[in-house]
């Protein structure tokens, strides 16, 4: 226990890495960005002593291996008294940014397994697929993320400034989440829309469902996009309203089926198109379908 405890505290400025965020914004404008990329943190593997090593210690040797810490720990080696002295890493990237194309409205969806399931990105972009200025998307996702975790662990900074996106629209964890992580909630959703502000597009909140508790997470979300200064995509409107009628939109008791990602995607067309979403082949009952696409325009026109 004593060797294990010590190998923690030697390895502690290796494990701060995870408190820094990946991409810093330095500065950008219409055609270029220049950020910072947290480099991930390699050790010198030491073989023949059982220990590994961090840049700048005296005792590197050109015939070690570098390799990830983990790396290390799965050899159990053990940190060198030099891992102390470990550095938080940046480097500095300057790239052009992709031009902005009046062809199509461009959307990138940030958020979590509620983003990629059933591939709503996709399911959005074939409903809009008609109209005269198309959705073309992406998506930065992290399973189960928060916004905090998106904000700090994953490539959301970079890849809303490496595009001229028109609508950003940013997922927190679902369920009781937003309403327990309360500030935090706030906190990071208004640092992502000042940012996506910033970058010259509109954000949007993809609000999440809680049928049970349907009339505070409205007023939650809503509050939300005020204080925010976004737009909400009221998704979770349409999902307690039809859930209440009896229709199943979910797969394993959080993540939507194919019909609750078709609400979703239609919600997206209609906050962003303002009119209901088009009629388009769908893998379950069409009838549902159109019951989906009335429920969301009243629940997008709603005041």
């Amino acid at each position: 226990m004593k060797r294990l405890l010590l190998a923690l505290v030697f390895a502690l400025p290796l494990l701060a890495q995870s408190d820094r965020p990946l991409i810093q914004i330095v500065s950008a404008n219409d055609t270029t960005v220049t950020y910072r990329k947290l480099e991930p943190p390699r050790v010198a593997l030491d073989l023949e002593d059982g220990s590994y090593h961090v840049k700048g210690c005296p005792l590197l040797r050109d015939t070690m291996q570098w390799a990830a810490p983990a790396a290390a720990q799965l050899q159990h080696l053990q940190p060198h008294a030099c891992v102390r002295i470990a550095t938080i890493e940046y480097t500095t990237h300057t790239a052009k940014r992709r031009p902005r194309d009046p062809k199509v409205i461009s959307v990138l969806f940030l958020g979590n397994s509620l983003t990629y399931w059933n591939d709503l990105p996709r399911i959005t972009t074939e409903i809009a697929k008609g109209e005269a200025r198309p959705i073309r998307a992406a998506s930065v996702t992290m399973g189960g993320s928060t916004l905090e975790m998106l904000w700090y662990r994953t490539k959301a900074l970079e890849q809303l400034w490496l595009e001229h996106w028109d609508y950003v629209i940013v997922q927190e964890r679902s369920g009781r989440a937003p309403h327990d992580r309360g500030e935090l909630f706030h906190q990071y959703l208004g640092l992502f829309a000042n940012e996506i502000r910033k970058s010259g597009a509109q954000p949007l909140i993809y609000m999440t469902w809680l049928p049970d508790r349907a009339a505070a997470n409205e007023k939650l979300f809503r509050s939300a996009a005020t204080r925010a200064r976004a737009k909400l995509v009221p998704a979770g409107i349409a999902f307690a309203e039809l859930t209440k009628k009896g229709m199943n939109l979910l797969e394993d008791g959080t993540h939507p089926n194919i019909a609750g990602s078709y609400l979703v995607a239609c919600s997206v067309f209609s906050t962003i198109y303002a009119r209901q979403a088009p009629e388009t082949p769908v893998a379950f009952n069409p009838a549902a379908a159109t019951l989906i696409r009335q429920t969301v325009w009243r629940a997008v026109s709603k005041k």
